[in-house]
């Protein structure tokens, strides 16, 4: 896939969030009991605020993409989600490509990322459809002097979540950190306000590798 000069984006990618889209009040966040205890929930919930086999609390955001200014440093959680969850473009929301080798995936090194990247790599990135890796590669502004591969992935397994984690304390919840990964499975998700799901890529084959200008 040929490397081609940074531009000014031609597109906004369906993932990211607009300036007039916002998040749900924190005040809406109640105490919620089961047999295993405590865990974070919404006063007016409803079974679509949970995602996963964790149930994990999904962040609510208003919808409402086109409005305002793009926020391409913020992805939308609805959206993050159902693009990663299905499989979709992170760019127009449409299925993403896959071939006999995979379905298609930028990727760059990551602090967290193990000594056998990108074999193992987890991202909150969806994948991509062909058109739109080559917009992303010409345009993005993160890939701009950022080393990456262009990948083709046979198994991104959902590997977990990120969100605010919460505590529960005699006032109610309490947040500290905001952006806190967690495997599938993790106790502490049950006390999480989820923003972006994760998937780990296994059987990976590079397809090519470049450098954003």
């Amino acid at each position: 896939m040929p490397e081609c000069p940074a531009r000014k984006p031609s597109v906004v990618p369906y993932v990211i969030s607009w300036s007039a889209e916002f998040a749900e009040l924190e005040c809406m966040l109640d105490i919620k009991w089961d047999s295993d205890g405590p865990r974070l929930g919404y006063k007016d919930e409803k079974s679509s605020d949970r995602v996963g086999r964790d149930e994990v609390l999904w962040g609510r955001m208003t919808y409402q993409p086109g409005k305002g200014m793009p926020l391409y440093d913020y992805m939308h959680p609805g959206r993050q989600y159902f693009a990663m969850r299905w499989m979709t473009c992170q760019v127009c929301g449409e299925p993403a490509s896959r071939n006999e080798d995979g379905w298609l995936f930028l990727d760059w090194r990551k602090p967290c990322d193990p000594p056998s990247w990108p074999e193992g790599s987890v991202t909150a990135m969806p994948p991509l459809c062909e058109l739109h890796a080559h917009v992303a590669i010409a345009e993005c502004p993160h890939l701009r002097n950022t080393k990456f591969l262009v990948l083709r992935v046979r198994t991104p397994r959902i590997w977990g979540y990120s969100g605010a984690p919460y505590s529960l304390t005699r006032e109610g919840w309490s947040v500290g950190e905001r952006d806190v990964r967690y495997p599938i499975g993790d106790p502490s998700l049950r006390a999480v306000l989820g923003s972006r799901l994760y998937r780990e890529l296994r059987n990976v084959t590079v397809v090519s590798q470049g450098i954003g200008r």
